[in-house]
């Protein structure tokens, strides 16, 4: 990481010294270094892009990695308090919500709430939910999922809505 923010400030500083030398010379020559800026300045973010990559590939190889995501249904008037994610019995994730928080996850908005490494087998994925319902009941839920790990990319989407008779909370899993 320290490597490739080192090269882009290196390169940047090329770039900028390229620029300010070629408004010393004549408008064509500062045109050609203008555009040969432009050009390294692409080849950097070409270059910072695959080493995002590759950082990304290297910390969670595709046969051992988990996302978990949560959504909220646009209908829902479950009012999220918080939520703790476990997997195998370890806690990986946990997150008060706000105003904003909510209003972004029912206009439609995806969060992620884990995303990392799993070797193959059998594990539990267990996520506590914690908020109010739409008659003001206070509710607190558990869901447990029991899922098998392959050798290739395991995502799990958990989606809260609810009861339409009943207005209490329903909390759903959708593997991808």
């Amino acid at each position: 990481m320290k490597l490739k923010l080192f090269w882009i400030f290196f390169l940047t500083l090329i770039s900028l010294g390229s620029v300010s030398a070629a408004s010393k010379d004549d408008s064509a020559s500062a045109k050609a270094m203008n555009a040969k800026a432009a050009a390294l300045k692409q080849e950097v973010l070409t270059l910072t892009k695959s080493l995002d990559s590759l950082e990304q590939s290297l910390l969670y190889p595709p046969d051992v990695k988990l996302g978990v995501f949560l959504s909220l249904s646009s209908k829902s008037r479950f009012k999220l308090d918080s939520i703790e994610l476990f997997v195998n019995d370890d806690l990986v994730f946990t997150h008060l919500y706000e105003d904003a928080d909510i209003q972004s996850l029912l206009n439609g908005g995806l969060q992620q709430l884990y995303l990392g490494s799993v070797a193959p087998g059998t594990h539990t994925l267990t996520a506590s939910f914690n908020g109010q319902g739409r008659i003001g009941g206070y509710f607190k839920r558990k869901k447990a999922l029991r899922f098998k790990k392959s050798n290739e990319a395991r995502y799990i989407q958990l989606i809260v809505s609810e009861s339409v008779s009943t207005g209490e909370p329903i909390f759903k899993v959708k593997q991808w």
